[in-house]
Parts: structure tokens; sequence; C-alpha cells
């Protein structure tokens, strides 16, 4: 089997749908040999920023001189950015050779069931993990996929494990209040695993700190235990101070934005926690792995001349920070490329971009998900009262925004699908 007909089927494990729960992955992973026993953790969860700090840690563990795994999901282009060792990603070979591996044992547990069947994100963290083992990596940090309790990375027993901040999410799943989304964050919350957050809504902080006592682990809190000062934001990066256990002055990423800021210092907190328990991992490995940190889609500038930028921003909460950055680098207003999927707030998405749009042009990316581009721009045509229009495809609706750019640039953002293809797009244009 070659690797895109692997990676085809492997895909079509989504029409089983998304089933939260630990059984079957505990016992797929048992039938492959528990290869999640093999290798240290940290677990990371929340709404926003899980994959920046997994990132900034990957990196400046990886300086400390760890062998690092990193699983995140989801992708921009190819799969293979899931599943990385020391910043490279899974080679197409071993997608191959260990998928279908696991595909034998996968099929013999649903043939005990339809209940057994495995889902993509079950099969896919079971291959993350096998890899990692083979490799004999040192640590894995490990991006929950959906909530934290019942999905399918919380069978690891982490060393430390940090939530970002909440907010409404996969409501379908996870509950239709805060509260109830947090508390399915809460489920990563372990034994022997303090506790680092970025939250700072105290009815939220409670329900960690209740779960975090239950498990008799201390919670690590923005504000109280650590602290960050974002001081410089560009568009080649942002610098900020730390506190905490200790203080580092001017540090630096070239990751853009305040929030990035704090995600960095949610890293930090956390990799604190790790020297305390011995890992002695220094200012310079810290300072070294920033510098370092790379994070595609997200705010990534792709050229000043017009100014082009990628944002994954994909819920009220994520479009918030990046209209907040927009507005710190002095780059509104602007024209937004927006598509979205149809189990997001499409309708806030645009009412938090509005008054900072010069131009709105709805799309819509190839994937069955995805809301529809004319039901998008009808409710672009209702919330802005500004310049609209519709595109059927990303490629068009950014190439329609460049040639016809209203304001400081174009910002195309709804959608880590839609960066993803926006991305290709980008990569096309610069081969021709």
């Amino acid at each position: 089997m070659s690797y895109t007909d692997l990676v085809d089927w492997m895909f079509n494990l989504e029409r089983f749908g998304i089933k939260l729960g630990l059984d079957n992955m505990r016992e797929f992973l048992d039938r492959i040999g528990n290869p999640h026993h093999e290798f240290r953790s940290i677990h990371v969860t929340g709404t926003n920023g899980k994959g920046s700090v997994c990132t900034f840690l990957a990196e400046v563990l990886n300086a400390h001189g760890f062998k690092v795994g990193l699983y995140t999901s989801p992708h921009l282009v190819d799969f293979r950015e899931r599943i990385k060792v020391d910043g490279e990603d899974i080679p197409e070979e071993a997608v191959v050779r260990i998928g279908e591996e696991l595909r034998s044992e996968m099929v013999s547990m649903a043939k005990e069931g339809t209940e057994k069947q495995l889902t993509f994100f079950e099969f896919t963290t079971g291959l993350a993990f096998r890899y990692f083992a083979e490799e004999h990596v040192d640590i894995v940090v490990a991006e929950v996929g959906m909530g934290g309790r019942l999905d399918a990375t919380n069978v690891i027993e982490p060393d430390v494990s940090v939530i970002t901040r909440i907010g409404l999410e996969h409501t379908d799943y996870l509950g239709r209040t805060i509260p109830e989304i947090a508390h399915e964050k809460a489920g990563i919350i372990k034994r022997g695993a303090p506790v680092v957050t970025c939250e700072r809504d105290p009815s939220i902080l409670g329900i960690f700190g209740k779960k975090c006592d239950e498990c008799r682990v201390p919670l690590v809190r923005i504000d109280l235990d650590f602290a960050v000062d974002c001081i410089r934001q560009t568009l080649s990066g942002t610098s900020f101070n730390y506190s905490g256990k200790r203080d580092m002055m001017d540090l630096e990423t070239a990751l853009i934005g305040g929030y990035q800021a704090e995600n960095a210092a949610a890293a930090i907190a956390c990799l604190e926690c790790l020297t305390e328990k011995g890992d002695n991992i220094t200012e310079e490995d810290i300072r070294k792995g920033l510098t370092k940190t790379r994070w595609p889609g997200r705010m990534q500038i792709m050229q000043r001349e017009p100014l082009l930028i990628f944002d994954g921003g994909h819920n009220p909460d994520g479009v918030r920070m990046a209209i907040s950055t927009l507005e710190a680098l002095g780059a509104l207003p602007m024209t937004f490329v927006i598509g979205c999927m149809n189990d997001k707030d499409a309708r806030e998405i645009v009412r938090t971009i509005a008054p900072h749009a010069s131009k709105m042009i709805a799309t819509q990316v190839n994937n069955k998900r995805a809301l529809p581009a004319d039901t998008l721009y009808e409710i672009m045509k209702e919330e802005f009262k500004g310049r609209s229009s519709a595109s059927m495809t990303s490629s068009q609706g950014i190439e329609m925004a460049l040639e016809s750019t209203l304001g400081k640039g174009v910002c195309v953002i709804g959608s880590l699908y839609l960066v993803g293809e926006a991305i290709q797009w980008k990569e096309k244009n610069l081969r021709e």
C-alpha cells in the first residue's frame, strides 16, 4: 500500500465519527504492546493555544538535549505534520509500515463487535505512540484532540499537564456551557502531575482546583504563580518578560502576538515544574528553544508587499486574539478572506471581524464539513455594512482579495483547513 493509499484509508475512518471514551483505546494499545508506557510525557489541553504551547515545549526540551516526540492535530497540508520527532515529520515509510501493522489489529478488534470499531483519531494516536516508542524518544508532548477526560490521548500518565484558556467549543460533545467544558478539560489532571493553567476565570479555576485537590497535585496559575509581560510585538516576532520560579527578561520568539507570549509563559511554567522534578532545564535552553519555535498558519506573515497574513483562528475567542494582535501591529483595517467549518460560530466570527474590516470575502474549503460560501456570505451581508463578496474556492478568494486590496493588507482566517489550502496555494504560486 502506498503512503497516499494508507492516508486515504485512515481518513475514511472518519465515517465512524467521534466516539469519546477510553476503553477501545486502552484495548488497542494493549494489543500493540502499550507503547505509551515507554516514554515520559506532557499533556496539553485547552481551547486556544494548545498547539503553540506544545511546540514551545518540544523545542525547549530538544534544546535541553532530549529526544522529543510531538503529537498535534490537525495538520495543515500533510498528515505527517501531526507526528514529529525532534522537529522532523514522521517518514512516509513509517506511516505505511506501522499503519499496516496496526490496521490488522484494528480489524481484529472490530470483528468482536461494532462498538469496538476505532475512530480515525484513536487509530492515529496509536500510530503516533508506536512510532515514538520505536524511536526511543525521551519525552512526548501530546496535544489533546478534543476535550480531555475521554480523549484518546488521555491514556498517558504525564509528568506535567497544561490547560490553556477555556472557551466554548465542540458543544455537541463537551457540553453547552463553559463550566461543563472545563470539567472535560480537567479530566487530564492526574496524580503525580502538576497542572499549569493560563485560565483566569475564578469559576473555572475552582473546577481545576477541586480536581487538583482530589489528585493531590499543585495548580500553577498565571498571574499568581507565574506572570508574563509582553513588551514588544512586531511583524518579525514577540518579546516578553517572564517571572516565576526565576525571572527572565526580554525573551524572544518569532511567533507573533501577545497571546503567544502567554503561551510561551505557560510552556516555561511547565518546564519549571520539570526542573523541580530534576530535569534542570536552563535559561539558555529556554531562550534557544523559544527562538527556534515555528508554528505555521498562526498569524503567519506570508508576504510584506502587499501584506498577506494567514491565521488559523477558528472560533470567536481565537479570532478576537487575532484581531487584538493585528491592532497592536497597526495592520487594521484589512481585507479579510473568511472560511469556516459548519460546526463553528460563523456569525460571531464575522461580528468579531466586522468592525476592523475594510472588505470581507466569504469562501469555503474542499471539506465535507465546510460551511458553504454562499451561506457565510449571507451572514456577512447581515453583520457587515461594508463591501463583501463570495468565492467558491479559497484560492480564488485570496486572489480576489489581493487584486483589489482595501485597507492595509489581507488576512486569511476562520479555519485551519482554510489556512492549509492557502499555504498550498502560496507554494504553488512560488513554484510557478
